[in-house]
């Protein structure tokens, strides 16, 4: 089962057409927390406790030098393949794998949508591996407790007990996990909490499996099973694993309630293999090759994906037969590392028979493996954010503030390959943010209430309110230029990828209600508090409407929304979604650092996949004053990376703030020509 579970994996990260060939990392639970619970209730059983330095000792010497060794020469490739500061994220994700915490680090980022992951990290499949060691950490311990609060009270640890107490952790797991696949599936996906459970499936055969026969759990006794049956189960159990690798309904979540195929086919190959059956999957499962594969699985499963990772990296790009050859050449290191390695490592007797050595060693793996990331960290910038005669001038002076009105509709006036000093620092620009974001006033997906901020004018005579996504939250520097001479106060609502619309909000293809809940939230406030001036903006690609998500729907729920408001009495305008610009932007200037113009990119497809389109409708159909700043943005039909000395684009398809600064005051005066907006002056 080994064998399939990487084969699962290596098909579908070499690009294969098997969809959900990922589901071989649950796989790899379910054998794990088979096999570990079987050693250590046979432990448990036998003395009543568990030696957990002897187990932790053995897992150092079969997992450490191996996977400390990929992470070491995967940072020190990197340093050479990948460009600029993707380095210092890298560095956080290597030392993050060697200290086994790296799924909480990829947990964060995933929450993070503003973040630019376009090209995963090289370490990101060892997520499984931090949560099957966080596993061999917390399950040992809390068995150790049970046997030690037993003998308090004069009894031996039972099955009974070890199952209640898996039992205590495993069904909160699922039931977590259920909840968070469809709230926030990209952190469900990574976090231990709602993975526990998968090992904890294994776990559980492993207590009927080990249980004495005349009593498999303390219970009944154990009702035989033909050869017959049990192969009939092994074989249906296999197709279960199989099967959800090739097809799963649309919108299941993993982990999740549909999570249960895979795991318990997985339990019940592993069921029939242990009842002895000669005619179950162990006749294609025990043949030579599947046993190769299954003995090299963890160093396959190290070394493939920093080889297609990185080589992806040097070329620039890794598509089609290549990507299934380099796949298959990462088989090389593994069988290398695994025969010259982690086999002398994992059998040597001098070292199994010194605990507190071994120890000693994994805890110095793990230093080397963290110390390799502080390189990578440490990788400095192409650029100046500084002349080199002076200071940075004001913003008055900068970015937009150099453009003419209309802009030059020369393309040349924007070529420019070198500006001698930027800011933000191109490579740092994804940092340059709203203080609506960096003040955590913008609230995760998760959050159904609003958390009103306020900037500009403390007391001012006029209320504006900006309420949407971080679409709309990335306007509040430009908001903050004007409030001064206005006398505004700026209040914000916002929500990650949450349209300020009617109806049923739609996010990464699956319903979105805690946005439809904050909404409501929002149009309360407005309607016990109404603003002197609503302004909204955000990106949205669909909305739900019945069974599928449609853009017409989106349009709809947006017109629908900013009537409501109109009805309320309350003035609004909606401010243009900015262009749609590449997530790798950074990784293109990092490589021309005096070529800037060859990352420039095209503005009619840059605007056609933005939220303009739809905004564009929703008004005609509302009526709502649209407020289409573009020409400021991407003046000709290559949208340049700087104007003025100033970076435009930040990660994650955003303006940067110190951009939207230089460009109050076209917003101030678009807003002067609304009728309906009070202008403060």
């Amino acid at each position: 089962m080994r064998a399939v579970a990487v084969l699962l994996v290596l098909i579908h990260h070499a690009g294969l057409p098997l969809q959900n060939g990922f589901l071989g990392v649950d796989v790899f639970f379910v054998i794990s927390g088979f096999l570990i619970t079987g050693i250590l209730v046979r432990e448990l059983m036998g003395t009543g406790t568990i030696s957990w330095t002897r187990f932790v000792g053995r897992r150092v010497r079969r997992l450490l030098p191996a996977a400390v060794l990929v992470l070491v020469v995967t940072a020190a490739v990197a340093w050479f393949v990948v460009p600029g500061l993707r380095r210092r994220e890298i560095g956080t994700d290597v030392a993050g794998a060697a200290l086994y915490v790296v799924n909480w680090v990829l947990a964060h980022r995933a929450v993070d949508y503003l973040a630019s992951d376009t090209v995963p990290s090289p370490v990101q499949h060892f997520w499984s591996l931090a949560v099957e060691e966080q596993f061999y950490v917390v399950w040992p311990l809390a068995l150790i407790a049970l046997g030690f609060m037993l003998r308090r009270y004069g009894r031996r640890p039972s099955m009974r007990s070890v199952g209640l107490l898996l039992a205590l952790l495993a069904v909160p797991s699922f039931a977590y996990a259920v909840w968070l696949g469809v709230r926030d599936p990209a952190r469900s996906y990574f976090v231990t909490t709602t993975r526990a459970w998968e090992l904890g499936v294994g776990a559980a055969l492993a207590l009927w499996c080990a249980a004495p026969e005349s009593s498999p759990v303390d219970g009944g006794p154990r009702t035989p099973v033909s050869h017959r049956v049990a192969a009939a189960i092994g074989w249906t159990g296999l197709a279960a694993v199989l099967g959800s690798a090739l097809w799963l309904p649309r919108g299941a979540t993993t982990p999740g309630a549909w999570t249960l195929v895979p795991t318990l086919g997985v339990a019940a190959v592993l069921w029939a293999g242990w009842t002895g059956t000669p005619h179950g999957p162990v006749r294609v499962l025990g043949t030579r090759p599947m046993v190769w594969v299954g003995g090299l699985s963890y160093s396959i499963y190290l070394w493939h994906w920093p080889a297609l990772v990185l080589t992806g990296w040097a070329l620039d790009g890794l598509t089609g037969p290549l990507r299934v050859v380099v796949a298959l050449l990462s088989v090389v290191p593994a069988w290398l590392s695994h025969r010259y390695l982690e086999q002398p490592v994992h059998h040597n007797a001098a070292l199994a028979a010194r605990t507190q050595r071994v120890l000693v060693l994994g805890a110095a793996l793990s230093a080397a493996g963290a110390l390799a990331a502080v390189p990578l960290t440490q990788a400095p910038s192409p650029f100046r954010t500084t002349p080199v005669s002076g200071a940075v001038p004001a913003v008055g002076g900068l970015g937009a503030a150099t453009l003419t009105t209309p802009p030059d509709p020369d393309p040349a006036a924007y070529a420019v390959d070198d500006w001698g000093w930027l800011t933000p620092d191109p490579q740092l620009a994804g940092k340059d943010r709203p203080a609506a974001d960096v003040d955590r006033c913008q609230v995760d997906r998760l959050a159904e209430t609003p958390v009103p901020c306020e900037f500009g004018v403390a007391g001012g005579p006029l209320t504006v309110a900006l309420v949407g996504d971080s679409k709309a939250m990335q306007w509040l520097p430009a908001l903050q230029r004007l409030a001064p001479q206005r006398g505004w106060r700026v209040v914000t609502y916002g929500k990650s990828a949450c349209a300020f619309a009617a109806g049923q909000a739609e996010s990464a293809g699956k319903r979105y209600p805690s946005c439809d809940a904050f909404n409501r939230h929002v149009m309360d406030a407005l309607r016990a508090h109404p603003p002197d001036l609503l302004l909204t903006s955000g990106y949205a690609a669909r909305a739900w409407d019945g069974g599928a998500s449609t853009t017409e729907a989106l349009v709809r729920g947006l017109a629908t929304r900013w009537r409501e408001v109109a009805d309320l009495g309350i003035p609004m305008a909606v401010i243009a979604d900015s262009p749609l610009s590449p997530d790798d932007l950074d990784v293109c200037t990092a490589r021309h650092p005096h070529r800037l113009s060859l990352c420039s990119f095209d503005r009619a497809p840059a605007v056609a996949g933005s939220g303009l389109p739809a905004q564009r409708q929703a008004a005609a159909e509302s009526g709502a004053p649209l407020i289409d700043l573009t020409p400021f943005i991407c003046p000709v039909a290559r949208c340049p990376v700087a104007i003025g000395h100033v970076t435009i684009h930040r990660a994650g398809d955003h303006l940067t703030a110190t951009y939207v600064s230089t460009l109050a005051p076209r917003l101030g005066a678009a807003l002067d020509r609304l009728p309906s907006a009070p202008s403060g002056r």
